[in-house]
């Protein structure tokens, strides 16, 4: 009984080794690049997929430049039929095997999102490592530009395009947030437009290449279709309850000039009333506000001229919400703002009847804004400045 014992406790200690063996698939830092970014454009029947990776040596500077004084980060960029081919061709120019875990961005290049982006999402549904938070955005021209702008304020441009990108909205659009909403029934995709922007005017100083937001990408399915830029941008982030800091220029009530406003908080609701085949849908907007500039001759000195003021603004959201609408039903035909989503959410068997033929009734749903504009605080002067007091207009 005691042998057996022993016997046993013998073996049991011979096969520990076997189960301390280690990682099989472990990979040594020294043999990984980590990508930062990547750029995928089409150029003709090829595509190209470019990576900004990161350069170990020279981690640790600031602004984008490494201990020595170089970049701390270079590109790597390759053809091939597929983005699965031009990604093998990149690895095959590489020493280190190329890890994506790290990226912080993916850029897509105007020609291949006006072709059609769902092709290209579908290397990223299958292989594992790919990160699924990095944000997206589209960019003006080719995508790969992007990736080697100087973009100082930041250690490397992928990560300006995604401090950008988080400043822009609250939910920002990653690729786990788009494959979900190219799935979606009654919702087309909007991701934001990036361009590269000189940092001053040449007469100024030393150029350098930048990165800016300018505007949105409108998506019908898979493919992009169109712009809204400026005005008809801001009023749509505010309509799909993205709005983080949206400022908006608003006649002044009296007078003459301009004022800035500031929405520091929004909330958007949206309503379906549907009679038949026809649709009616009531978007209620709450707003909060506050004047961060006035190159006006006008003074809210009274509950009267502010409300005066708030009306203003109430005005210029329905009227560019007006605009902007027109422009993605009868242009683009792109339900940017969910209509039928909400339909499918709110009145589903409503939507079980009409969402066969949604795509021909969308254009022709009825809008009805209505809009709550509450000004916080017209800032510490109330009047003018810089003008006398016989020339401000008073409420």
């Amino acid at each position: 009984m005691i042998m057996r014992k022993i016997l046993t406790i013998t073996a049991m200690i011979l096969m520990c080794p076997v189960f301390l063996t280690g990682c099989w698939d472990r990979r040594e830092i020294n043999d990984i690049a980590f990508v930062l970014g990547t750029a995928v454009d089409k150029e003709g029947s090829a595509y190209r997929t470019s990576v900004q990776v990161a350069l170990p040596g020279e981690l640790g500077g600031a602004s984008g430049k490494g201990v020595s004084g170089g970049k701390g980060w270079y590109i790597e960029s390759a053809l091939g039929k597929t983005i699965r081919l031009s990604t093998s061709a990149v690895q095959r120019s590489n020493s280190r095997e190329l890890n994506a875990s790290t990226r912080r961005s993916l850029i897509i290049g105007e020609e291949l999102a006006r072709e059609g982006i769902s092709s290209m999402l579908d290397i990223f549904t299958r292989v594992p490592q790919n990160r699924l938070l990095s944000v997206v955005a589209v960019t003006e021209g080719p995508a790969y530009e992007i990736l080697n702008t100087d973009a100082l304020i930041e250690p490397y441009p992928s990560e300006m395009v995604r401090e950008l990108i988080l400043s822009y909205t609250k939910n920002p659009i990653r690729i786990v947030t788009l494959l979900d909403e190219l799935l979606s029934e009654g919702l087309d995709v909007i991701l934001p437009i990036i361009k590269v922007d000189p940092s001053v005017p040449p007469k100024v100083g030393e150029v350098v290449k930048n990165i800016s937001i300018d505007g949105l990408a409108i998506f019908k399915g898979d493919q992009m279709v169109g712009t809204l830029k400026g005005d008809l941008a801001r009023i749509i982030i505010l309509g799909m309850n993205q709005n983080k800091s949206i400022e908006m220029t608003i006649p002044a009530p009296m007078g003459e000039g301009t004022l800035e406003i500031l929405f520091r908080h929004s909330h958007v609701k949206l309503v379906p009333k549907i009679q038949g085949d026809d649709v009616t849908m009531q978007v209620n907007m709450q707003l909060v506000g506050t004047v961060t500039e006035s190159a006006s001759d006008f003074s809210p000195t009274s509950n009267m001229g502010m409300r005066k003021l708030e009306e203003s603004v109430q005005e210029k959201v329905k009227s560019d919400l007006t605009k902007a609408l027109a422009v993605l039903q009868n242009q683009y035909h792109a339900d940017s703002l969910g209509f039928g989503q909400t339909i499918q959410r709110k009145k589903p068997k409503d939507w079980d009847r009409l969402k066969s033929r949604w795509q021909d009734i969308y254009p022709h749903v009825k809008v009805e804004i209505a809009v709550d504009m509450h000004l916080e605080t017209v800032g510490q002067a109330l009047e003018p400045m810089g003008l006398p007091e016989e020339e401000v207009i008073h409420d």
